[in-house]
């Protein structure tokens, strides 16, 4: 009866994350098995602190930046809240990205709390998914803008993947900004697809609809996000700068959009595995050893970490209000 569906709930939501804790830990015993340990430590020794230093700050800067492109997608939905409890929102989204299956389950916490506060749960959902998606296609961008004046670096182990990026960018802005295209897509799918499915397109849909002709807050948040993914590509290359690495900034304008987006995927905690070992894939193109691959990657989720430890703060202490109350803050 209800006690056994709630039991195996229960157990349902205890494998999931024992799974994806199993393949994050089989990920980084698969790389540490081809490279001396010993070699990663030496590496991150060389960090110069100064430099990590400055990759928080720019983590810091790239989610107040982050805060003000989300909530110029939220005036849109007629969401309207002061500055600094968008920003609160904000870090606490990505605290929460670093610890969840991906690094996206912090997107389903500024969700929840913009419901909380506001009672707009659809009109969240819709400018954090477009908020989300302008950040992919500002990475894919940047990755393909930088490849083509790096073709010595082209393979298909690269190449394939920013093309099958960009080929579900391109469905997915047809599909929200085509009313007609969108909806014959969904009255096909309707007769396979389960409901919640269904649902779920309606909304990224209807979110994109509403920005159709909203030039002036498109071209602003583009702006915001240029800034924002350059500063935490630039974490890593500071990280690696700090570390003497021989990879230029170029090689991480191509490497690491490819890197977030693949950790975004919820295989693992954070991302982690993932992004360690594809660091080492990727960079070994340009001369830098699997050690120091691991180690500028470790050293960048960590600067990551400590840059949002405020979120977590701010988590901890909060109080829910009312949109009216919050108003008048």
């Amino acid at each position: 009866g209800d006690a056994d569906r709630w039991g195996d709930g229960r157990v349902k939501g205890v494998i999931g994350p024992l799974v994806k804790l199993l393949v994050s830990a089989g990920l980084i015993a698969l790389f540490l098995l081809q490279i001396d340990f010993a070699d990663v430590t030496a590496a991150v020794a060389t960090a110069r602190p100064s430099y990590l230093g400055l990759a928080v700050v720019l983590f810091v800067v790239s989610n107040l930046l982050g805060a003000l492109q989300w909530r110029e997608l939220l005036r849109v939905q007629g969401i309207e809240l002061p500055v600094l409890r968008i920003i609160s929102l904000y870090f606490v989204g990505v605290f929460f990205n670093n610890f969840l299956v991906s690094n996206i389950g912090g997107d389903a916490v500024r969700v929840y709390d913009l419901k909380r506060i506001t009672g707009e749960g659809s009109k969240g959902f819709a400018a954090t998914f477009l908020d989300r998606f302008v950040g992919l296609f500002v990475l894919i961008l940047f990755s393909v803008v930088t490849l083509s004046r790096n073709p010595a670096l082209w393979s298909p182990s690269i190449a394939l993947p920013i093309a099958a990026l960009v080929c579900v960018i391109a469905g997915i802005l047809v599909f929200g900004f085509s009313r007609r295209l969108s909806a014959t897509i969904l009255r096909v799918i309707d007769r396979i697809a389960p409901q919640a499915l269904i649902a779920l397109l309606n909304r990224i849909r209807d979110g994109f609809i509403a920005y159709r002709k909203a030039y002036g807050t498109l071209g602003r948040v583009l702006l915001f996000a240029c800034g924002v993914q350059l500063l935490r590509i630039a974490v890593y290359y500071s990280v690696g700068f700090g570390m003497n690495l021989t990879a230029g900034f170029d090689h991480y304008v191509i490497f690491i959009p490819l890197i977030a987006i693949v950790a975004a995927v919820p295989i693992s905690f954070g991302g982690i595995g993932v992004r360690e070992n594809l660091g080492a894939l990727f960079f070994a193109r340009v001369g830098v050893s699997g050690a120091e691959a691991l180690a500028m990657m470790f050293l960048g989720y960590l600067a990551g970490i400590v840059a949002s430890l405020a979120g977590g703060v701010s988590f901890v202490f909060r109080r829910y209000v009312r949109k009216e109350d919050a108003d008048e803050e």
